[in-house]
């Protein structure tokens, strides 16, 4: 019994079965998750810069007049992290899509700023005037921006559903057997 469990093991991780973007059953969660990773890590690092900008020099300084300049600087820097993103995911049209998508929509989604807070450990105010203009903020309030945050997040999910999960039926026609044969 324990050969014949042996056997079926062996058969079932060895055999190559048609799984999304090629991944095969032994292969590491780590290439199977990589946009999303490649995605945290760069929203990581995108909001730490900005704390340390923004709140360390500009507001420390009192350098807020140049806030224009600032938010020019930092789209500047998450494009550029896009851009890095993409090459190193090139390849792939699905990756390079969901991790340009998933970082734009992250970073103007609210979630940068609810990570600002989190990050640099200080309570996330009642009111963010700074996001009344932006049309992917339901209300620019904490809850509202959680609100958001959570619905693109929900995007983002079904997005990766549809890129790397759903399978759509074969559309190759299959050879029926003649049954006068």
């Amino acid at each position: 019994m324990e050969v014949y469990v042996q056997f079926i093991a062996h058969s079932l991780l060895s055999h190559r079965t048609k799984l999304p973007r090629g991944l095969t059953i032994g292969d590491p969660p780590v290439k199977k998750y990589r946009t999303v990773i490649a995605t945290v890590i760069a929203l990581f690092f995108y909001t730490i810069t900005d704390i340390l900008i923004w709140q360390r020099i500009f507001e420390a300084n009192n350098m807020v007049g140049y806030a224009d300049l600032y938010h020019t600087g930092w789209f500047v820097t998450l494009a550029g992290y896009a851009v890095m993103g993409t090459i190193l995911l090139w390849g792939s049209w699905k990756d390079c899509l969901y991790f340009v998508t998933s970082l734009f929509v992250a970073a103007f989604s609210g979630l940068e700023d609810v990570l600002y807070y989190a990050l640099d450990r200080k309570p996330m105010p009642e009111a963010l005037p700074w996001l009344d203009g932006n049309p992917m903020i339901y209300i620019s309030t904490r809850e509202g921006v959680i609100f958001s945050v959570a619905f693109w997040l929900s995007v983002l999910v079904v997005l990766y559903f549809f890129l790397y999960l759903w399978r759509t039926r074969d559309t190759q026609p299959t050879a029926k057997s003649n049954p006068i044969e």
